[in-house]
């Protein structure tokens, strides 16, 4: 059940980014907070179009209630970017699954979702790419367009037919700047608070 106190105190209060995973109620006060950026930006009447303030959602019981379109939970809506890297630094996050083929299931991705690029990567090319540290402006282009196109079981199929890691998978959505709330929902389940500094024997 959500608190929508807590999505009221995350509106107006937004935690600091990269501190803990978002919680439900975080997602759908960050997705209000930029649905109302939009409208601003686009000159539209706050008190018509029923957000932030002007609704039930965030000004509370009384105010006409939010309306959301699109037939998804606001909680999937919300653009924000993925925990920071060390939170997949964990021994579970750096498994890797042997795979007979992964270049040719690599190879089936890149010409069902990059065929505009010219020259599109091959399997190798890719899997290069997906695992490498750092991306060129044009090479983190290409990855971002291609995990954004991915559907969600081409994405987890990334762990078992094409032998990524976690952390591999993680590295690759915040170097190619990743934000589809899905997938950044999806991979955050898999985040894990970084272990602490260790402290000294006494």
């Amino acid at each position: 059940m959500i608190d929508f106190d807590a999505v009221r105190r995350a509106y107006f209060s937004p935690p600091p980014p990269g501190d803990h995973v978002p919680t439900i109620e975080e997602r759908i006060a960050a997705y209000e907070r930029q649905r109302v950026a939009e409208a601003r930006r686009r000159g539209l009447d706050m008190r018509n179009s029923r957000m932030g303030e002007y609704g039930s959602l965030i000004g509370g019981p009384g105010k006409p209630p939010t309306r959301f379109e699109g037939g998804r939970p606001a909680e999937y809506m919300a653009r924000m970017p993925p925990m920071p890297l060390e939170w997949f630094n964990h021994e579970n996050a750096h498994l890797r699954t042997p795979c007979a083929d992964p270049d040719r299931y690599l190879e089936t991705l890149s010409a069902d979702h990059l065929a505009g690029f010219n020259p599109r990567p091959d399997g190798r090319t890719l899997r290069r790419l997906l695992r490498a540290e750092r991306l060129t402006g044009p090479e983190a282009h290409m990855i971002e367009q291609l995990l954004t196109r991915l559907r969600m079981v081409e994405l987890a199929y990334l762990l078992s037919r094409a032998g990524l890691t976690m952390h591999e998978i993680a590295r690759a959505m915040l170097l190619s700047g990743v934000m589809t709330p899905a997938k950044v929902h999806w991979l955050n389940q898999f985040a894990a608070p970084p272990a602490g500094p260790e402290t000294p024997e006494e």
